[in-house]
């Protein structure tokens, strides 16, 4: 993950701009997160995904689609500024006497889905909108998988954090959504607007109805100009 930290706070505000291009959102990674686990104001969400792994000790390689990534989110609406502590948790290999836990390693492709997921929670948790998921994002898996989740050489297994169950598809990286495809978004009538805003969409409807009334007026008057007119010519 070290290596890939870059990779994600850069796409994940590529992302962010594409849909609040005027606010500012961070991310970090944080190994101190734990599920459920949460400051006043901080929101959660928790994805499990595809990654591959490698034995620092004996170089063995290994797939697992049980790989927990958890976020948490918090908006700041006076500052315009969101932030996003993240934790990817690790696995250890099942061959060594005495294994490490690795990091994982994943595609820039499932970095992106992750990532498009995180974004939409987001907007439906932060901004209170009505945002509606039209296609939820799966992971893609790149090779086959063999025998069932090792549940004790994972670190979020070990600390009582079961594992979820996981979409993966093998759709080629073409076919991934952009982040406009994903979001379809409702009209909505913020509840919290401000006084000020409240008072000038107030003066907006009376000049719009002022003007309506003036324009009904002349026209009357027109109608009733030409009335007499011709009159006066027959």
């Amino acid at each position: 993950m070290a290596g890939d930290t870059e990779v994600w706070k850069q796409m994940f505000q590529e992302l962010m701009r594409e849909v609040k291009p005027w606010h500012r959102w961070t991310l970090r990674p944080d190994k101190g997160l734990l599920p459920n686990v949460l400051k006043p104001g901080w929101m959660q969400y928790q994805q499990w995904t595809f990654a591959r792994f490698q034995c620092s000790s004996c170089s063995r390689n290994w797939a697992s689609a049980q790989v927990l990534v958890l976020f948490h989110m918090n908006w700041s609406e006076e500052k315009s500024r969101g932030q996003v502590k993240m934790r990817v948790f690790t696995q250890r290999c099942k061959k060594c006497p005495q294994p490490l836990f690795e990091d994982p390693e994943f595609t820039q492709e499932n970095i992106s889905r992750i990532l498009k997921n995180l974004v939409f929670r987001i907007l439906k948790k932060c901004y209170r909108g009505r945002f509606q998921l039209i296609e939820e994002v799966p992971m893609i898996k790149d090779i086959s998988l063999e025998g069932p989740h090792n549940s004790d050489n994972c670190e979020a297994c070990l600390q009582g954090f079961c594992a979820g169950p996981i979409q993966v598809t093998s759709l080629p990286p073409s076919q991934t959504p952009r982040v406009h495809s994903i979001y379809k978004v409702e009209e909505v009538v913020k509840p919290w607007a401000s006084g000020e805003n409240v008072y000038s969409y107030t003066c907006q409807n009376h000049i719009c109805r002022n003007l309506s009334i003036f324009c009904c007026c002349v026209i009357l008057i027109l109608i009733v100009i030409v009335v007499i007119v011709v009159k006066t010519a027959i």
